[in-house]
């Protein structure tokens, strides 16, 4: 398998995100830009603790962690007067939630994150290659290329769109972008240095008796600011363009201070209001992912966050039915999981984006209902794992309502194993396999004789408590204190299985073992001798 097998369109956190996913799961794939350089600008700003757990599975979180930051203050101005100051203490890290705040990361800094993780994967980004066209029929995808005003074909397997809101690969399938495009609702962003702010450290959000806003937001490690602030509708046609001065003005004007300085602006654009989404995710061979499939406003940082989830729930896929080891099927589960998600967050990005806008009778109760507001915010956005609870690949077979259930992202947690090593439940997820879950003694290798055929894929581990005495031959895990089986909801004899994107496929207490391997061949594995290419991961 050395020739191009998926060729990824668009080359942001999406697209990154799944050629690093294809990449160390063996899977020959292309990634492709048209700009002939990286993209700057900050854009997508936050990233969320889903998405940090994400990265943490591809090797890339320690890296963004050490570049961003924790921005949990916000200073609320109406107008020159400061009405209030907010102030949510960061959520202290715990087994179960390694990563359980959000940070504030620009999307160039993430993107350059990324870039880095997939050259050490042996990818990399080819700038300047732009699609000009594609054909799809049942064994492939026949794109047409152009670089430096020469065009070449290229044969794929699958292809992805992840070029953007404005993404050619979903007008070339003639998908409906349904929703609502607001021309007069629009703003000014940019990335400038600030000088003239007290507490820099701070996200500085000014609101005006007219009901526009500024926020001005430190980016961090750079001495720069993101700079949101929003504008008049266009008049008579006339399309107003980003500027320094224009910025500038709005900052002077709304903040009523002529002592803060801006300069240096290394990336203006003027934002418009899209609420946008497309009703199907997958035609044939090609998939969208990212803003090719949903476009909504800023409020909320969920851009950047749900097109990095769109990624990880495909990648797995596309690697287990590409390498022969599951059927076709199992991909239909990636709409049925993702356009859900996309639907809520949607729907959410727009109550946040009026909140933000409270009408003018409103305007005199702001301190006592937008401070409530925001610090529920965010406080909520520490909790933003999707769950697929109603996905096909969910089987939920508990006897009791446990504190997660099939569907929820899996908690992690520290196990000893046999060697009084203390490892976390993440590191034996990270990889191309599922992992087997079973607690309590006496139970494993009945479990392994039932899934034989398909072990290949599978990592099983027998989670006991302290003094237990498993059968020789199992994978032991210790579960201190009972911490993980207290996380899971889990009994003795409980089965979990865990999907390779750390979602949890199935749950079952005191099964007949049967049940796990008829889970796994209900969902599209095949057993080991059908499968074409085993799954390799790179160091």
């Amino acid at each position: 398998m050395d020739a191009t097998v998926v060729l990824i369109v668009g080359a942001g956190p999406t697209g990154l995100t799944l050629a690093c996913d294809l990449a160390r799961r063996g899977i020959p794939c292309r990634i492709i830009e048209q700009s002939p350089v990286p993209q700057t600008g900050s854009r997508g700003f936050t990233l969320k603790p889903r998405t940090l757990e994400v990265l943490n599975d591809l090797g890339a979180a320690d890296r963004v962690v050490a570049a961003a930051a924790i921005q949990s203050r916000i200073r609320f101005h109406l107008g020159e007067p400061l009405l209030f100051d907010l102030d949510v203490p960061p959520a202290p890290p715990s087994e179960q939630r390694p990563y359980p705040n959000a940070l504030a990361l620009p999307e160039w800094r993430t993107e350059a994150i990324l870039r880095e993780r997939l050259a050490e994967l042996g990818g990399e980004v080819d700038f300047g290659c732009r699609l000009i066209d594609f054909r799809s029929d049942d064994d492939g995808v026949t794109t047409t290329l152009e670089r430096d005003g020469a065009a070449h074909t290229l044969r794929t397997t699958y292809l992805v769109g992840a070029d953007g809101g404005r993404s050619l690969v979903r007008r070339h399938l003639g998908l409906a972008f349904t929703g609502s495009t607001d021309e007069d609702t629009r703003a000014l962003l940019a990335d400038v240095r600030v000088q003239g702010l007290d507490q820099s450290e701070a996200v500085h959000f000014w609101m005006t008796a007219d009901g526009h806003i500024l926020v001005l937001r430190p980016i961090p490690h750079t001495g720069t600011w993101q700079a949101v602030a929003s504008m008049e509708p266009d008049h008579d046609g006339d399309r107003t363009e980003a500027s320094l001065n224009l910025l500038r003005h709005t900052v002077t004007e709304r903040t009523g201070r002529d002592d803060i300085r801006l300069t240096d602006a290394t990336w203006l654009s003027i934002w418009r209001y899209n609420l946008r989404m497309v009703d199907t995710y997958r035609v044939g061979r090609v998939f969208l992912a990212g803003d090719a499939a949903h476009v909504h406003s800023p409020f909320g940082g969920f851009g950047m966050n749900t097109g990095i989830q769109d990624a990880y729930n495909l990648g797995w896929k596309l690697a287990l039915v590409i390498q022969g080891a599951a059927e076709d099927h199992l991909l239909d589960s990636y709409e049925s999981e993702r356009l859900p998600t996309a639907r809520a967050v949607l729907a959410e990005s727009d109550r946040r984006f009026s909140a933000a806008t409270p009408p003018r009778p409103l305007r005199p109760l702001l301190r006592f209902v937008l401070k409530p507001f925001f610090a529920r915010r965010q406080r909520n956005d520490r909790d933003d794992r999707p769950s697929y609870r109603s996905s096909p690949l969910s089987l939920d077979l508990a006897a009791r309502r446990a504190p997660v259930r099939a569907g929820d992202v899996a908690p992690d947690g520290t196990v000893i194993d046999a060697e009084a090593r203390h490892t976390r439940l993440f590191d034996l997820f990270r990889g191309p396999h599922f992992t087997v879950l079973v607690f309590g003694v006496g139970h494993t290798l009945a479990l392994r004789r039932a899934v034989e055929g398909l072990a290949g894929r599978l990592r099983v581990h027998t989670v006991v408590s302290t003094g237990q005495r498993p059968a020789a031959g199992t994978h032991v895990m210790i579960d201190p204190e009972d911490r993980v089986r207290r996380a899971y909801g889990a009994r003795t004899g409980s089965v979990i299985v865990i999907r390779p994107d750390g979602h949890i496929g199935l749950i079952a207490d005191k099964p007949a073992y049967q049940v796990v391997r008829d889970y796994l061949v209900r969902i599209g594995l095949r057993s080991t001798g059908a499968a074409t290419h085993r799954a390799t991961e790179p160091e």
